[in-house]
């Protein structure tokens, strides 16, 4: 992805491209026209060049919290033309088809749209002022977030919650009430975020997704997930709640 804190003009982009921009029309925001295209694998930035190129994560603070959302939106959209360039049916080439988000066969006909996996995060709070935060095993730093996991074929979404969490976490919950959502394009998600009261069990950590949790005070907190995440969302509203009012 490109990172300047503002928009590139067709010039700036075809120079870092070295072709024509616009592989990928991604829609309007405003006035403004945006469109994606994929940097060449061999790219190599010029030291004098006023462009920085980094990763989605990076972007995040220089965009605006919408071009943020059609950065990420360009990102799994153009990883998506990639993985299906041909037909999963019968191996032959897709091609891509106009006016709408699909490649089709030309051989047999199969069409396929852009996927999305959904995922639940749940903040669990106990009647004493407390929630349940986890380390994950791939983390390589001591950070302890809100659990989640996806979901799965012939769930609703308040099964995965108490199927996650009883997996990650050996707890019971319930009074499941849903939070809000957050696209999040690492590399395919969609994460819906719920509020749930723990109501019976210890802690057993799986050992496999989460090697630690506890239950942790509004006072006693560790490292918690940046601001760009849903995670961090529901533990400021969770504190917002539970912190008397001075």
């Amino acid at each position: 992805m490109e990172g300047t804190g503002r928009a590139l003009g067709d010039e700036e982009a075809g120079a870092l491209l070295g072709r024509e921009p616009g592989d990928l029309v991604l829609g309007r925001l405003g006035e403004v026209h945006y469109w994606a295209s994929r940097l060449p694998d061999d790219h190599d930035e010029p030291d004098a060049s006023p462009q920085q190129v980094g990763d989605l994560r990076s972007l995040h603070g220089l965009l605006s919290d919408e071009e943020w959302n059609i950065a990420g939106r360009a990102t799994q959209l153009l990883e998506w033309q990639r993985d299906h360039q041909f037909c999963g049916r019968c191996g032959r080439p897709n091609e891509a088809m106009p006016d709408t988000r699909a490649m089709r066969c030309p051989h047999d006909g199969t069409m396929v749209f852009p996927r999305l996996s959904p995922a639940v995060i749940v903040l669990i709070e106990r009647a004493d002022g407390r929630c349940l935060l986890g380390r994950n095993r791939g983390w390589d730093i001591p950070m302890y977030s809100t659990l989640a996991g996806f979901v799965e074929p012939g769930e609703s979404l308040e099964d995965t919650v108490h199927r996650e969490v009883f997996e990650e976490v050996g707890v019971r919950v319930d009074n499941i009430r849903y939070f809000g959502s957050q696209p999040w394009p690492f590399p395919n998600s969609l994460m819906l975020g719920f509020v749930a009261e723990w109501t019976e069990g210890e802690i057993k950590v799986d050992g496999e997704e989460v090697i630690d949790a506890q239950w942790f005070s509004p006072n006693d907190l560790p490292m918690i997930p940046p601001r760009l995440s849903i995670a961090r969302q529901l533990i400021d509203d969770w504190l917002d709640r539970v912190r008397p009012i001075s």
